[in-house]
């Protein structure tokens, strides 16, 4: 029995059960040049130049932030066109740069969102808002003027296009630090400028003021007579105001210069996690130079005396102090102090409600800011009220508001210094409902591409792809800031070749200071991980946009940029596949060999025998990729792309040319007529005057100010050829004219009205009393608080022999007068023209003097109204 037994032996595998059951050899990670087999080297250019199109735009703002009304004047139609042309090249592009994307990262290429990118909610609720806003332009006219409402609405298109574009081209942690830089950059080199103006420049223009008056208004374009409250608000805004850069407003300047704030503060919050290589960032002296670039924005804004920034500007560095930390440094507090934000925004909400809608007399127990701003807003919300849909349309709020203005209230402002009242005046409650729409998406689109950002302050997949695409991304990056530096060349090559250059004096300090701000701060963000990139968005967004509830500045492509930009950084579109079981985790088990090799024959740790031999199709989808398309397959997908290139190229194509068609050459070639027209008046060329005039007014049909100008010309020129008939009939033809392009503006009224008083002065034609009565009366109705215009009435009724009319309207003037205890509205400084025949002493100018002195000689007793014992002196921006 034992010779029997034999000991069983295991058998030796052959070679070829040896092969078949060991796993396949690892397989290197794939790189760009094995992932672009299906991508054009044309797709990948242009999605270069799009993101240096970008990084110039970021620059070009900085000098051209069209800031205040300059967007109704057209001011940001080049950029509006860029940021087309940014739209289109990266649209174009994007179904062929998916396949830059690892196998895993990347659903059927035959759906849209594999084409386009996922969170495509967000991109239509942008576009829907863009598209409604320009079919309220369309619709608003008349009343409104219809190139005013265009201009701006072409800003809203750039909105949705800039937006869009960078929810792509941001989607790589190597451009996000790179767009950061340039913005930290330009907001450094703001700071510098704020500076230099409130050290240097202002001083200097002060001094001249106060030794020659006359002069300095003449400069800078301003009639204001010696005595009047036009003369006392520029001097109090000259004396007593801040800095203003490039912009027109302190409190602009101020949005921007949040960024110089907080890009340096998020770097230092946790400076282990900023810069992974540790090599700079932990460095002392790179330490001290980030933090005197946050104290020189600090300085900054404290020069702009802008409260509400410094506000927004305390709870970002909050919001980076809490969320910068670990996760169990800083639990309660973050608890804390998201119970208090919460009751105080809840409390905020109550009080400004019961502000607007409760007594006047609550309103005017708020400070005297809080007061101009929540009279705006009441103003507004009475607007809304009357027009429902469309509101005043976009450009239209200026002209619109004079109307609704409270009585109180002495002020025209272009917009209600608050984001949301502004896009429901620009749009009505329609465009406020796709406003909180878009807001809802995006805040849901934040949420879940934040869902691998995790405390380790990286995105699973980030490292993974970066190296996959073996430098592409940094290549991108590189491309944007040299599209900043083109673009910074180009505008100063520009600005010598027209003779108009920045501040120069300024600049020798501002763009040094600029450009090594920037490259340092890409030095500490380069490395940055996406959590802290994520961090230094939501906390520029978060401040900008609650310095924008009391604040302009929401259509302002200077400070809308660094909004649209921030979000676009927060919402990106996402690499397909990373809900659920993130991309990371599975690009990671893909491009490991050892995984592949798991992937492709199964799971090796089960009993011989029971291993699937491969991978089928009823479990592909679940697996990190799927098998490779054949032939046919891939041709249908090259198909699809091309008809998704073609669909984008074709729409940023229409949209450019009606841009351009419609609204840049029209404006450009009436611009341009228009200098050479007062370059000839300045010389004394008439014939010229009346040729370059013509065709300033033939060249934009939509446009008023080149009428408006050519009857202000011709007006003069009736005066000093005595009434010629030939001449008059060209002037009421080019008032005629403006006043029919202009809509109703009370602006225009007046004006028009004005010109027909100084003729009167002159000539002292019943007619042209007529005409002047119907104008202003048509502005009052319009704008039935400005006590100016109340009282030019009055005595235009009193020259008409209207006595109980003019008393009348003299009590108004009186009653507004005494309204809200502000000197400026005192009679004694609002100046009126003198309504009666002047004969050769108004020939030179038309005749003005104070609503009091007119008053009494005209009316009797005393003009001025009883004395208020708390007059005051202040105005808001």
């Amino acid at each position: 029995m034992a010779k029997t037994k034999q000991r069983l032996k295991p058998r030796k595998p052959t070679a070829a059960g040896v092969v078949a059951s060991s796993p396949p050899p690892a397989s290197p990670p794939p790189t760009a040049e094995s992932l672009t087999g299906e991508t054009p080297m044309w797709a990948i250019w242009c999605r270069r130049i799009a993101a240096a199109v970008l990084g110039g735009q970021v620059i070009y703002v900085a000098y051209f932030p069209s800031d205040s009304v300059l967007v109704e004047s057209g001011d940001a139609l080049w950029f509006c066109a860029l940021s087309l042309i940014v739209w289109t090249l990266t649209m174009a592009t994007q179904p062929y740069i998916k396949a830059l994307r690892p196998p895993g990262s990347a659903k059927d290429p035959r759906t849209v969102s594999a084409l386009l990118g996922n969170g495509l909610t967000l991109d239509v609720l942008v576009w829907t808002l863009a598209a409604w806003m320009m079919i309220a332009a369309l619709a608003s006219c008349p009343p409104g003027n219809l190139r005013q409402a265009t201009n701006e609405a072409w800003v809203w298109i750039a909105a949705a296009a800039v937006l869009t574009a960078a929810r792509r081209l941001l989607v790589d942690r190597p451009n996000r630090a790179a767009l950061f830089s340039l913005c930290c950059a330009v907001a450094t080199g703001m700071a510098v400028h704020a500076l230099h103006q409130q050290w240097i420049s202002l001083p200097q223009i002060r001094a001249e003021y106060l030794a020659d008056p006359d002069a300095v208004l003449q400069s800078a374009g301003v009639d204001a007579p010696a005595g009047s409250a036009q003369r006392m608000v520029f001097a109090n805004r000259l004396l007593d105001g801040g800095p203003t850069a490039t912009f027109a407003l302190a409190n602009s300047l101020a949005a921007v210069l949040l960024v110089a704030v907080l890009a340096p503060l998020a770097v230092l919050r946790d400076g282990s996690t900023v810069n992974q290589s540790g090599a700079d960032v932990r460095s002392g002296w790179c330490r001290a130079f980030l933090l005197l670039l946050s104290v020189l924005g600090v300085a900054a804004l404290f020069a702009t005396r802008s409260r509400s920034a410094l506000v927004a500007c305390l709870l970002a560095g909050l919001w980076i102090w809490m969320r910068g930390g670990r996760s169990g440094e800083v639990k309660r507090v973050r608890l804390l102090a998201g119970a208090a934000l919460l009751a105080l925004s809840i409390s905020g909400v109550v009080l400004v409600a019961l502000l607007l809608w409760g007594d006047d007399e609550w309103m005017a127990a708020a400070p005297a800011s809080l007061e101009f701003r929540l009279q705006y807003w009441k103003a507004t919300a009475r607007l809304l009220w009357d027009h429902p849909i469309v509101g005043a349309g976009p450009g239209g709020f200026q002209a619109m508001y004079l109307r609704y203005r409270l009585p109180i209230a002495n002020e025209s402002i272009a917009d209600p210094h608050n984001f949301l009242f502004e896009t429901l005046a620009a749009g009505g409650f329609v465009g406020g409902w796709l406003l909180a729409l878009a807001s809802i998406a995006c805040l849901m689109t934040c949420r879940r591409t934040a869902t691998g950002a995790g405390t380790s302050g990286t995105d699973a997949s980030d490292d993974v792809i970066e190296d996959s695409l073996a430098g592409e991304t940094h290549v991108v990056s590189r491309w944007m800031i040299g599209g900043a530096c083109a673009s910074l060349g180009l505008v100063w090559s520009f600005a010598l070749i027209s003779g108009q250059l920045p501040d120069l004096q300024a600049s020798v300090f501002a763009v040094p200071v600029a450009v090594a701000a920037g490259w340092l701060t890409h030095r500490s963000l380069r490395d940055a991980s996406t959590a802290q990139l994520r961090l230094l968005g939501s906390s520029i967004l978060l401040a900008m946009m609650t310095h924008l509830t009391v604040s302009g500045g929401w259509t302002v492509p200077g400070v809308a940029m660094v909004i649209w930009m921030a979000t676009g950084s927060l919402c990106t579109v996402g690499r397909l596949g990373d809900r659920g079981n993130p991309t990371g985790q599975r690009c990671k088990a893909f491009f490991s060999g050892r995984a592949r090799a798991l992937r492709c024959f199964g799971n090796d740790e089960g009993p011989e025998g029971l291993r699937p031999a491969a991978n089928t199709s009823s479990n592909a989808e679940k697996k990190c990729f799927t098998a490779l398309p054949t032939g046919a397959s891939t041709a249908v997908d090259s198909k699809r792309r091309g008809k998704s290139a073609l669909v984008a190229w074709s729409v940023g194509a229409v949209l450019l040319l009606c841009l351009r068609s419609e609204s840049i050459i029209p404006v450009q070639q009436s611009q341009l007529a228009l200098l050479r027209a007062e370059d000839a008046a300045r010389r004394g060329l008439l014939s010229r005057v009346e040729s370059e005039s013509r065709r300033a007014v033939e060249a934009d049909d939509w446009g008023f100010e080149a009428p408006r100008w050519r009857s202000e010309f011709l007006r003069g020129r009736l005066v000093e050829l005595g009434n010629d008939p030939a001449v008059r009939a060209q002037w009421v033809a080019s008032l005629e004219t403006s006043l029919d392009r202009a809509g109703v503006n009370p602006t225009m009224l007046r004006a028009a009205g004005e010109q027909y008083l100084h003729l009167y002065q002159c000539f002292g034609q019943t007619a042209d009393l007529e005409s002047a009565e119907r104008l202003i009366a048509l502005a009052l109705e319009n704008s039935p608080t400005d006590l100016s215009l109340v009282a030019q009435a009055a005595m235009i009724a009193h020259e008409r022999s209207d006595l109980t009319r003019a008393r009348e309207l003299a009590e108004q003037a009186r009653w507004l007068s005494a309204l809200g205890g502000n000197v400026v509205r005192d009679l004694g400084l609002q100046q009126i023209l003198v309504v009666e025949k002047m004969g050769l002493a108004a020939r030179r100018r038309p005749i003005s003097a104070s609503i009091k002195d007119r008053f009494q000689q005209r009316l009797g007793g005393g003009g001025e109204p009883d004395s208020q014992p708390n007059r005051n002196n202040e105005t808001s921006e």
